[in-house]
């Protein structure tokens, strides 16, 4: 799967945050599919296809938001530097492991768009918004990760060639 199929997954995925998901909202809190997949897609990924993806899933998701543009790409992008790391450090991602790199990473994501939102002469409240956003946010996507991760897992098990993942 080339990175050039990554625009249209990725867009989908940002249209759909944009206009579904605020429909199941909790508190402030929803799915970040973005994320979501960037996160599934670069646990098997080699390093520059999964910084591609979180560029390009960031920057479309900021398109279609208030955001300045570039403001989510920039926690995805540490995210999978973050998993890169991991990915050197152990043989395989568990259930554990992954349970563990949603929550530290829509952690990372959810306080680097606020600091960034705050340079940007945005308004933020931390403590609120860490109350009735990234709380709700945290919960949905330890739901949605399981089924995001097993599709994305699928895929990337058709276009592996000689142990790595096709970019």
């Amino acid at each position: 799967m080339t990175n050039w199929l990554s625009l249209p997954i990725l867009a989908l995925a940002a249209m759909a945050q944009t206009t579904f998901m605020p429909q199941i909202r909790i508190l402030g809190g929803a799915p970040d599919l973005v994320f979501l997949l960037v996160l599934a897609w670069s646990i098997n990924a080699p390093l520059e296809t999964g910084v591609a993806w979180a560029f390009a899933g960031g920057l479309l998701q900021d398109l279609l938001s208030a955001s300045p543009t570039g403001a989510s790409a920039v926690g995805m992008i540490l995210m999978v530097f973050g998993i890169s790391q991991i990915n050197r450090q152990v043989y395989g991602i568990g259930l554990a492991v992954l349970v563990g790199l949603v929550l530290v990473g829509t952690l990372l994501q959810q306080v680097m768009l606020m600091i960034i939102l705050a340079l940007s002469g945005f308004t933020i409240y931390p403590i609120e918004n860490f109350t009735y956003v990234v709380v709700p946010t945290m919960a949905y996507n330890l739901v949605f990760i399981f089924p995001i991760y097993w599709i994305v897992r699928r895929v990337q098990k058709r276009y592996i060639r000689d142990g790595r993942v096709l970019a």
